[in-house]
């Protein structure tokens, strides 16, 4: 208040002062050259003029400010508790639409949910299918698994008794060596 007040007090000096004007214009391009000087100093004169003006809000404010940071802590809290009190009806009506709304959404989407489950639930049992090997296909592993036993079983009697017989061949040598 008080900077404004100066302000608009100098403004008001300065445009019914015809001295002032006469002085204003005279500082424009090209109308005081002949004593830079002069104009230099009166501009200068001029802003420390207005800046006295404006003091007091450098001294009134500041230092306020300042001083009674405190106060100002607790007007901001209570100021905020009272917003908080006149506010609290409104959040309770908005908390309570809200879970209207969603209890809404949640029973217009249900269909869809079990919709969706339904057909995931479906999915999962043709992919355990596809994955699975058929009846047929473990079958033919296990008949499979049967014929390389058996192979297996006739060559380990045809490998023990070429064994025996190379063992046999090669003792004296072992035994002289």
């Amino acid at each position: 208040e008080l900077a404004r007040g100066g302000f608009w007090e100098h403004l008001s000096q300065l445009t019914s002062d015809k001295d002032s004007l006469e002085q204003g214009q005279s500082s424009k391009l090209g109308g005081d050259v002949a004593n830079p000087k002069e104009s230099i100093r009166d501009d200068v004169g001029y802003v420390g003029n207005f800046l006295e003006k404006l003091s007091p809000l450098n001294r009134g404010l500041r230092p306020r400010l300042y001083h009674d940071s405190d106060s100002l802590r607790k007007l901001i809290r209570k100021e905020l508790e009272s917003l908080r009190a006149k506010l609290a009806p409104y959040v309770d009506e908005v908390h309570h639409k809200v879970g209207k709304q969603l209890e809404d959404l949640r029973y217009r989407l249900q269909p869809f949910t079990e919709q969706l489950l339904d057909q995931v639930s479906l999915k999962a049992r043709e992919l355990r299918r596809h994955l699975m090997p058929s009846r047929e296909v473990m079958a033919e592993l296990l008949e499979g698994a049967d014929e390389v036993q058996r192979f297996m079983a006739h060559y380990a009697d045809k490998i023990a008794f070429h064994t025996d017989q190379a063992k046999g061949i090669f003792r004296p040598y072992v035994d002289r060596l």
